[in-house]
């Protein structure tokens, strides 16, 4: 009797076949989200770096605001410029409405504030969007062995179904069936496989939409200090 993984694969009864190429089609399902992720998470790192470290001279001193605004354009495919962009424009845009002369400090702190809460919306909304595809990891990672748990059940009725008819070698004791508990077996391991390594690749890609979330938090806290000191100092030189 052939143990080898074609051996058993010949020897596997319909049901158990059908589980295998299920869990190995949710395997390959999981890879492709995760080789998706991995280009788009890498894509959206790389070009939200490159618009921090254009912003940063264009809002140092606050007077290049407009050229901020604009700079959003050049960088459409980093989600930083998506959350960070829209703010700017907000607080050009209320900074004309009130007149531009921060004469009086509620009226900025308001602006702020509504200014910040645009950001965290625009977050929330890039963050939903880098998660696509995790939930089907997550899935796949709980319910891979419970897959492969259904064809050992088969496996194992399939088994004792042997050792209880002559007919079919029951005679022989477990020698006689071990290819129908190996069967059982083999489902298990591939369902167990699959589910590590959707765990894995679900882990990673979480920890990663974490380090973009604190990246935009990070970004999203300095600018509203950096636009909040710059509507300060143009008061100070007005009111000398």
């Amino acid at each position: 009797m052939d143990f080898s993984l074609l051996g058993l694969w010949g020897q596997m009864g319909l049901v158990a076949k059908t589980v295998v190429v299920v869990l190995l089609g949710m395997s390959m399902y999981a890879i492709g989200i995760a080789l998706e992720r991995f280009l788009t998470f890498r894509k959206s790192r790389e070009q939200s770096l490159g618009y921090i470290s254009a912003l940063q001279p264009l809002v140092s001193g606050g007077e290049r605001l407009d050229e901020a605004v604009a700079l959003e354009r050049s960088w459409k495919d980093a989600p930083v410029a998506r959350v960070i962009g829209p703010g700017i424009a907000d607080f050009v845009r209320g900074m004309d409405e009130i007149g531009n002369t921060a004469a009086d400090p509620v009226d900025v702190e308001l602006l702020i504030h509504g200014v910040s809460r645009s950001m965290e919306r625009a977050k929330k909304r890039e963050v939903a969007g880098l998660q696509k595809g995790l939930p089907v990891l997550a899935t796949i990672a709980s319910s891979a062995p419970f897959v492969g748990l259904f064809g050992t059940v088969f496996g194992i009725i399939t088994a004792f179904q042997q050792m209880a008819d002559p007919s079919k070698g029951g005679g022989g004791g477990l020698a006689s069936v071990s290819a129908g508990i190996s069967e059982a077996l083999l489902t298990t391991a591939v369902g167990l496989g699959v589910a590590i390594m959707s765990v894995w690749l679900y882990n990673f890609f979480v920890t990663r939409l974490d380090q973009f979330a604190a990246i935009v938090d990070d970004t999203s806290g300095e600018m509203a200090d950096r636009l909040l000191q710059s509507t300060r100092g143009k008061s100070g030189r007005r009111s000398t």
